[in-house]
């Protein structure tokens, strides 16, 4: 004779929910796995793009060094060492240059009322405040008063000096103009500028 035994367990309703989103949670790691899987093989090829551009930013900068090295040998042969110390000599002496006639020039020639002209133009003295000596003609004594009052009232000169002043016939007939020398110190005139 022959027993059947029914070892069947009627499923919990746990286990019927458990069943029921079985797929759909297999579903979801499936779709998460392709993506996590996509995101290293995207990962891996950026990873071999910044390798490959590093390995060129490499190689640029060894070649940029090697430029440099021969650069600077070229640089420690004889000839340009000595075209380097020329210039640097030359340089230096442009830096210590003495006094500038163009811009004593720009000075006065602000210093000078419309009508009155500047004749000549000395220089006395090699210390740092030179007496600096001014021909001037003016068409009347109240120009040449007015060029004396811009010559004190200015800044880059003192001590003004009035030498001598007259009268002299100017280039129309009959007509006078006012002639003046006189000096003034120079303030701002050699530069003591060092190396």
């Amino acid at each position: 004779m022959k027993v059947y035994l029914n070892l069947a367990v009627t499923p919990s309703r746990r286990e019927r929910y458990a069943l029921a989103w079985a797929l759909p949670a297999f579903v979801v790691a499936l779709l998460v796995f392709v993506y996590l899987a996509a995101a290293a093989l995207h990962g891996f090829r950026r990873s071999r793009e910044v390798r490959s551009s590093l390995a060129g930013v490499q190689a640029k900068d060894a070649n940029l060094r090697s430029r440099e090295t021969e650069l600077r040998l070229a640089l420690q042969r004889p000839k340009l060492q000595q075209m380097i110390y020329e210039t640097e000599f030359v340089n230096h002496l442009i830096d210590q240059r003495q006094f500038s006639l163009t811009e004593l020039t720009v000075k006065v020639s602000k210093l000078l009322p419309f009508n009155v002209k500047l004749n000549g133009l000395g220089l006395a003295g090699s210390d740092s405040q030179p007496e600096v000596q001014f021909a001037v003609m003016g068409k009347s004594e109240e120009a040449i008063e007015s060029f004396l009052s811009n010559l004190e009232d200015s800044k880059d000169f003192s001590n003004v000096t009035i030498k001598n002043q007259g009268f002299q016939a100017g280039p129309n007939a009959g007509a006078e103009q006012v002639a003046l020398i006189c000096t003034a110190r120079y303030l701002t005139g050699l530069s003591t500028s060092a190396p």
